[in-house]
């Protein structure tokens, strides 16, 4: 009986991992968001602590950075945000299985409080037809408080992202990465946006991003053309084993077995996030083994798409401008 009680428990608390979180009911009050927005500030020691924390290799250098973009640290994740494309180049953060909970997701969106008014974004940017408001941290990731939870819901954590890939395969592959974090207990993750248009390989001009076009007629933010994630294990000797993904921004819905493989086919190095970005994700350059197969995982664990939309020919618009 008492090894029964002790395997239902596990299969709870397996559950908790990688169930996206349920459709919220509301969202969050003013004195919510004020409570959430104190916690964004932080003195020095803690910047100091949650960079260690959350990139223990260093923080990433970029190639050819421009004056509008700043690291942003907060608690639970560190993010490098452009304000000119006014999306988050990189969130970077360490998920720990004994971190993830089963907490009630409530709505939060709101403009960072960090960031000045002429280089942020704002939820009535998203005012338009075709585009969620995508995380790059996850909500499910920070789930050791309420606060925490409300605070992956700044702007400054946003970019464009169509409802086929933010409920479809970013989200699964979410998931999948937390059935990563309760298999080897702390996994690293950096969740990272794209902007290669002309297809060469390397990071487009700010100036040549297509923009959403809102509801009042403005294109302030840039829509990225792919998104990436790292995934990285530290192993007790110092070097790490990674997992990169690169994932075409777009419409495709892939499920069960064939987001496996989606997953699977979208496996790169991060030789080419590198070249992509600009980013040198691993400055302090431990020994890195980067995998070429998918970590194992139980499959009968991963999350479904929450996408069942049809393609919108507005999507294909937007690479038009």
């Amino acid at each position: 009986m008492v090894r029964l009680l002790i395997c239902l428990l596990m299969v709870a608390f397996s559950d908790a991992l990688y169930q996206p979180a349920a459709a919220s009911q509301r969202d969050c009050t003013g004195a919510e968001r004020t409570t959430a927005d104190r916690q964004l500030w932080l003195n020095e020691r803690d910047k100091k602590i949650a960079l260690e924390t959350h990139l223990p290799w260093g923080i990433p250098t970029i190639d050819e950075a421009t004056t509008s973009e700043q690291y942003l640290v907060q608690r639970n994740f560190v993010i490098r945000y452009d304000g000119d494309l006014r999306v988050p180049l990189l969130a970077a953060e360490r998920v720990n299985a004994s971190g993830l909970r089963n907490i009630h997701r409530t709505d939060c969106f709101r403009r960072d409080p960090r960031i000045n008014a002429p280089l942020e974004s704002r939820p009535s940017d998203y005012s338009e037809p075709v585009f969620d408001q995508g995380h790059l941290a996850a909500f499910a990731n920070q789930t050791t408080s309420v606060v925490a939870g409300n605070n992956s819901f700044v702007m400054s954590n946003m970019a464009p992202q169509t409802c086929q890939f933010n409920r479809g395969i970013w989200q699964i592959l979410e998931g999948v990465v937390r059935l990563w974090a309760a298999e080897y207990r702390t996994v690293y993750v950096f969740s990272g946006s794209i902007f290669d248009r002309d297809g060469d390989g390397r990071r487009d001009p700010d100036a040549a991003a297509a923009r959403m076009l809102s509801n009042n007629g403005q294109r302030r933010v840039a829509v990225p053309t792919a998104f990436f994630k790292v995934v990285a294990v530290q192993q007790p000797d110092g070097s790490v084993d990674t997992q990169t993904f690169i994932m075409a921004h777009n419409e495709e819905n892939p499920k069960g077995d064939v987001a496996v493989a989606y997953l699977q086919n979208n496996l790169r190095t991060l030789a080419a996030v590198e070249e992509l970005t600009g980013l040198n994700l691993f400055p302090s350059r431990p020994t890195i083994r980067e995998a070429h197969a998918l970590w194992p995982f139980k499959r009968s664990n991963m999350p479904n798409s929450l996408c069942h939309a049809h393609p919108d020919p507005r999507f294909q618009a937007i690479w038009a401008q």
